[in-house]
């Protein structure tokens, strides 16, 4: 019985030997197929002190407890305001656990916002350098190795949204025009045939050079200068060849013109923007295309013909990597709040579209582009038609109570009707109100389009004095300088009468006699034009674009402002002589 218990036991220790070898031999080929999947993460730590690099080796297995101390040490750094310290073991732990979400989000999080912010307004551009560094952090490491992590597109599309296309910021109007710039030459045309070519291009240089002139004339841009003397050079730097020959051996600008005009080059610049739309802003082109195709702005006479985006926009930006968050990490028909908040940023990314989604460019003399946002009226069907789509689908997955949802639907509705009229759109406006009536039966709005507009007017005339009403009125006019100076000017004609029928209505129905009554309607526009002139945050070459406008196309406009001036100077003198000698 002993030996037959020994036997077994012999046996089995020798089974167990060559199960371990056997199972040796495989963790060759697992190690290798982890790495392949990108499951190991042995990097090691740069600028570490030495105490903690033997820690993360020492310890093996256990480095998680070096990551939690680490992450505690961090979130106190953050609170006590030492951003830059904990930049440095953010760092260090991303490295540790690259799978570990909450690090990128707060590392990407601590650059764009707290850092930044660190900086003084007064440079823009260093403020600048540290949003791009968060949103490229989260963008380019964290979503490589988190890829369905909804957290990390949430974060990446909120810097887009709030941080770049909010106010919050001193420096935003800076950050819109870093980021226009940026995408304007990727671009083209703009046109869908535009987005079909860029989505056909090759991916790489060496698919490309398939054919025997593309060759030809990669080897003789290659040749002119350093800067594009291999393909990697070249691919980086041909657009900025483009767009500033300048910096570049002239023989390299003599390659461009003796191939401008012939497919050849066309085809290398559209594969040029490719690549850098795949490769630097890792965006999907078939991705965009599809995005256009559903919220893309659209025609007053068909609300489904939907035109390209504007990828200029901050807004598009937060909307695409919602998008791309909620179908790589989404789950749908289930509740999350995490996905909710993402689906969120779609439809407030297309309430901003509709509301400042025009982004007017304008070249000053000696400074470069001044970037100005207006409303985009062809953006509001997309809004309007997604929004109801979202209250549908939060009926259902929050028991017919769709929070924070149905509410601003109904406000956005409201404001629309107010803004179609304003813009000199009655049709569009009676429209709104339609739907509002038939959508949030009310009684309120249940009257005709001229009363549902005069009882707003009034309303907001009710809650400010004459002295506000002025201001309200100039206010207008101000804006109906801007588009008529960047030549808007049906827009400008539709605010300029806008601002008429808010003046008659307050004089009319509101004020109380001389006590009350507002300044004539010269004056006030007079005095917005003044105000206009004197505003700096308007380019003096614009300023002067409008005066040179008003006394060629709108004389009889030019003649009253003249004789306004004229009414001024004259109380003016008056004044000047009764007042009393000092």
């Amino acid at each position: 019985m002993r030996f037959r218990d020994t036997m077994i036991c012999a046996v089995c220790g020798i089974a167990a030997v060559g199960l371990l070898l056997a199972a040796s031999t495989r963790l060759d080929g697992i190690h290798e197929a982890r790495q392949a999947m990108n499951l190991v993460s042995n990097e090691p730590l740069e600028n570490a002190p030495p105490s903690l690099a033997f820690a993360t080796v020492a310890m093996g297995a256990f480095r998680g407890l070096v990551v939690d101390i680490l992450w505690m040490r961090a979130d106190k750094l953050k609170d006590e305001g030492q951003f830059f310290d904990a930049k440095q073991l953010a760092e260090w732990i991303t490295v540790l656990q690259p799978r570990f979400a909450a690090v990128w989000d707060f590392h990407g999080w601590n650059m764009a916002y707290n850092i930044s912010v660190a900086v003084p307004n007064t440079q823009p551009e260093e403020r600048w350098r540290w949003v791009r560094n968060g949103y490229e952090l989260i963008r380019d490491k964290g979503i490589e190795k988190n890829p369905h992590s909804i957290i990390l597109y949430r974060s990446l599309a909120w810097i887009f949204q709030h941080k770049i296309g909010g106010v919050s910021d001193d420096c935003h109007m800076y950050y819109k025009r870093e980021l226009a710039l940026a995408m304007r030459p990727l671009l083209g045309d703009k046109s869908k045939e535009e987005f079909a070519d860029l989505a056909a291009a090759p991916s790489t240089l060496s698919a490309l050079k398939a054919d025997a002139r593309m060759t030809a004339f990669i080897d003789a841009l290659r040749q002119t200068d350093p800067a594009l003397s291999d393909d990697e050079k070249l691919v980086k730097n041909y657009l900025s060849l483009r767009q500033n020959p300048g910096r570049f051996a002239p023989q390299a600008h003599e390659v461009i013109n003796l191939w401008r005009d012939t497919e050849t080059l066309r085809q290398f610049d559209v594969f040029a923007r490719a690549y850098q739309l795949r490769s630097v802003w890792k965006l999907d082109i078939d991705l965009m295309i599809r995005l256009n195709d559903r919220y893309g702005p659209t025609p007053m006479h068909d609300p489904n013909d939907h035109g390209p985006l504007n990828w200029e926009h901050p807004d598009v930006h937060a909307m695409y990597w919602a998008q791309k968050g909620l179908e790589t990490a989404g789950k749908p028909g289930t509740y999350s709040v995490d996905e909710k908040n993402t689906d969120r940023i779609v439809f407030h990314a297309l309430q901003s579209l509709y509301r400042t989604g025009r982004l007017i460019m304008y070249e000053v003399p000696d400074y470069g582009p001044a970037v100005f946002v207006r409303p985009d009226l062809a953006m509001f069907d997309t809004c309007n038609q997604e929004w109801i789509k979202r209250i549908e689908k939060y009926e259902e997955l929050e028991k017919s109570n769709p929070k924070a949802v149905r509410g601003g639907h109904r406000n956005m509705l409201i404001n629309a009707v107010l803004t179609f009229y304003q813009a000199g759109q009655q049709a569009k406006a009676a429209t709104v109100l339609a739907e509002l009536r038939r959508r949030y039966p009310q009684e309120e709005y249940n009257v005709p389009l001229i009363s549902f507009v005069r009882r707003r007017i009034a309303e907001e005339l009710d809650r400010v004095g004459g002295k506000d009403a002025t201001e309200l009125i100039a206010m207008t006019l101000r804006e109906a300088y801007f588009r008529f100076a960047v030549r808007n000017d049906d827009e400008a004609s539709g605010l300029e009468r806008w601002a008429k029928d808010v003046h008659d209505l307050y004089q009319t129905e509101m004020a109380d006699g001389m006590r009350t009554a507002l300044p004539s309607f010269d004056i006030i526009r007079y005095v917005a034009l003044r105000d206009f002139m004197e505003d700096p945050f308007y380019p003096e070459d614009l300023k002067l674009r409008l005066m040179g406008r008003i006394k060629l196309d709108r004389p009889d406009l030019f003649e009253k402002l003249i004789q306004q001036e004229d009414v001024f100077r004259r109380r003016f003198e008056e004044n000047k002589s009764q007042a009393p000698a000092s």
